[in-house]
């Protein structure tokens, strides 16, 4: 199997995290506070993604926006490119056989399979990525240290904690965003005559955005808040899963909860689908022109 899917994927997945992570580390504190599971969360600090940015940035330092960037990297490095290596290999087979980017079913199938098996595989360094960006941080930890740590107290249970709503986020987040791209772009080039330029891609980028956000946020709020309980304390409820995480959060929250963090979800997943797919079209080029061929492979 040709791996520039993979190569190409991963490379732009780690590039759009880069530009976009201050808005990750908003969207995460705006979705952990409000809960009574946990005495020092339940208080509504943030208020917004630009009043938590600020707040951040007064109390803690700019650069605590950026705690748990290493580990953001570390994980679109295998996740991203586990995830649109598969789809973009899948895709050319199905395409080598005459199969059309219209067929949506298949790929959302596609994108939704990806997204499982990435997710699955990387879930502990997104565990270790939410811990750091949570809350306040009073030690740079090495991504060998945190590992150890969570591994201490939990063993390999603990570094999965969270797996499943990770998991379903993932599988939804998938199954929607990179078909929506390419049935999108599609759209726009054969049936509304658009050229395949700059324009066209951030235009199905941030339709891309939007689409994905509005089905994923729940379970997106479901992993962060699971992932950011530390099961070892006993002065804490813990959840018991999936079901009794939205269970609670709606009784004591209201359902609109599970859509905590929305907008600065949007203000990262923007940026963050803008930047990959423009980093992705340009590596197709560069494809093409290093393989010498009319059509890039993915």
């Amino acid at each position: 199997m040709p791996i520039e899917a993979f190569v190409y994927g991963g490379m732009a997945a780690v590039t759009a995290e880069l530009v976009s992570f201050p808005f990750d580390t908003s969207k995460i504190r705006l979705q952990v506070q409000g809960q009574v599971t946990d005495e020092a969360l339940t208080g509504i600090k943030y208020r917004g993604t630009l009043h938590t940015i600020r707040l951040v940035s007064f109390e803690e330092g700019f650069s605590s926006l950026f705690n748990g960037v290493k580990f953001a990297a570390l994980r679109q490095a295998t996740y991203g490119t586990i995830r649109f290596g598969i789809f973009f290999s899948g895709k050319n087979w199905w395409n080598e056989r005459g199969g059309s980017d219209k067929n949506l079913p298949f790929l959302m199938a596609l994108g939704t399979v990806a997204g499982i098996i990435g997710s699955y595989i990387t879930t502990p360094i997104d565990r270790m990525k939410v811990l750091s960006q949570s809350t306040a941080q009073t030690k740079n930890r090495t991504i060998c240290n945190t590992f150890r740590k969570i591994y201490f107290h939990g063993g390999i249970s603990g570094l999965y904690q969270g797996k499943w709503p990770n998991i379903k986020r993932a599988a939804v987040v998938n199954g929607v965003e990179i078909p929506c791209y390419v049935f999108v772009k599609d759209f726009l080039t054969t049936t509304r005559g658009m050229p395949d330029t700059t324009s066209t891609h951030v235009i199905s980028a941030l339709i891309t955005s939007a689409a994905g956000i509005a089905c994923s946020q729940p379970f997106d709020v479901a992993k962060t808040r699971i992932m950011q309980q530390k099961t070892y304390r006993t002065d804490i409820r813990v959840y018991e899963g999936f079901v009794d995480m939205m269970r609670l959060t709606i009784r004591s929250e209201g359902v609109f909860a599970l859509w905590k963090g929305a907008l600065p979800a949007w203000y990262r997943n923007g940026p963050w689908n803008v930047t990959f797919y423009l980093a992705l079209e340009s590596f197709r080029k560069l494809d093409q022109y290093l393989n010498n061929r009319d059509q890039s492979y993915f």
